[in-house]
Parts: structure tokens; sequence; C-alpha cells
């Protein structure tokens, strides 16, 4: 069904297919994935799709989760929904057997070489990575895991406790022998916003999330991805979590997504 656990990437490319591995394992199931992997791989297709693609840089892009995504091949397919002069919006979809359950959209926008200073670096908003502690995902069922493919380092605050500011940095590639986009780490990353910080007891509740929103308001540099986070749930069964996202040389963008809620069974 899927790769060994000894796998050195969340992906194994296989034709026109990608083989998930047991890294991609989520923490509600074990035989479906963690969000943020698929995300990662709609997001890189966006990014490369289309000859002019190295021509534009993504602001933004939405990924909604239809379906649970199983640990099993996959497929996936890009189309220009709106080819613009200055701006594109690229929509990609992520199937198995035939069967979509996850969509993405994203919105490129040209690169311009303008007489225009960057703006000033502004300070790093959380203590340097190297100084802290790695944290262990406690919540997880499986031993091996999306969990133990990647390494958090809590900043600020404490886990299930209110808001967090944490440092998270994948520790294999997205695809076996193909390098990861600096879109898809931080993709990879962002979707587990509310398990960094879970808006209630991970072992009393779900939180899953339906979608994920990550602006860029500037390309990522760096492996380490800070996330300055804050989750809230409802008594309506509805949550949302929300991001402020930074590198070691500053604040770059945003993340968000929506939560459903519901008592986890025992």
């Amino acid at each position: 069904m899927y790769r060994s656990a000894v796998d050195d990437a969340f992906f194994v490319r296989e034709g026109a297919r990608l083989v998930a591995t047991a890294l991609t394992r989520g923490p509600w199931s074990n035989e479906h994935q963690h969000g943020g992997p698929p995300a990662a791989l709609l997001a890189g297709a966006i990014e490369r799709a289309g000859s002019d693609a190295a021509e534009f840089r993504l602001l933004r892009v939405t990924v909604e989760f239809l379906r649970p995504v199983p640990i099993a091949p996959l497929e996936v397919s890009t189309e220009m929904v709106r080819a613009g002069k200055q701006v594109q919006r690229v929509g990609a979809s992520l199937s198995v057997g035939g069967v979509e359950v996850a969509r993405a959209l994203g919105l490129r926008l040209r690169r311009q070489q303008l007489d225009l200073a960057e703006p000033p670096a502004t300070p790093r908003p959380l203590p340097h990575p190297d100084g802290l502690v790695p944290h262990r995902f406690s919540f997880f069922r499986h031993e091996v895991a999306y969990h133990t493919a990647i390494e958090l380092r809590i900043a600020r605050g404490a886990w299930a406790k209110g808001p967090v500011d944490a440092w998270m940095r994948p520790l294999f590639p997205l695809v076996r022998g193909e390098p990861t986009s600096a879109c898809e780490r931080v993709l990879i990353l962002a979707d587990a916003e509310s398990g960094v910080c879970p808006p209630l007891a991970p072992d009393r509740w779900t939180f899953l999330n339906p979608d994920l929103t990550v602006y860029f308001g500037r390309e990522p540099r760096g492996e380490w991805l800070g996330l300055e986070i804050t989750s809230e749930a409802h008594a309506d069964g509805t949550g949302l979590a929300q991001s402020a996202l930074s590198d070691l040389e500053g604040p770059f963008g945003r993340a968000a997504q929506g939560l459903v809620v519901a008592p986890r069974a025992p």
C-alpha cells in the first residue's frame, strides 16, 4: 500500500504517480495522510505549471481537502484557470484511483525588475531555534508518521495551553531525489499549525482542517519556518487556526485554516 517505515522522503515518484510513504501518516488515522505533504504537492505543481512558470512567483495558495487523503499512490494535474499578463490563476488537483481528494488554487504574479529598494529587514520575531529544545507531538496513533519527519521547537508559550510561537523544519525532501522548493517546504509545515497550537486537548477532541490558505508576501528563505499561532474552537463545532509566518530573516507571510471540531472517539 505504501513504502516501508525507513523511508527518506514523503513521496517517491513512480512514473506519473507519487507513492506516499509512511512519513505522510497523519494523527487521526493510520490510513490517512497529514494534510501538509499533499498540500505541498499541489503548491509545487502550481509553482511549476506552464512554460513561463519561471517568470512568475506564487503569492497565494488555497488548498481544499475534499476527503481524507489515503496513504496511496497519488496523481497530480494542473490547469491554467486564467493566464493574464501580470496575474495568473492556476488550479491543481490531487487524485487517488481517479477520485479527486484535494484541490488547490494558486495566484501567481509576474516577476519584474523595478528600481525599488527592498523593505528594510525587520528583527526576527522569535528566539533563534538553535537555542531551543526539540518538541515531539504526543497525539499521533502510530510510531512512524508525519511527526517523525519534521522537527518542532517551541519558542514561546506551552503546547495545548494557548497561543504558541514555534520553529519547524522538514527533515526529509517532499519527493525522493528532487529538490523541495521554499514554498513546498512552507506548505509541508503550515498545515500543522492547529497541531502545534491545538484549540482543545487532542486526547479528547479532534480538529480537522478542510482547507489551508497561505500568503507569501515575499519568497521564504532557509530551512526554518517560524509560526506565531493562535487557534480557537467554538460550541457550534467550528474553529480557526492562524499564523504569522517568518524565516530567520524576518516575517514573510500568513497562514490560516478552518477547523471541524468534534469529540475524539475512544
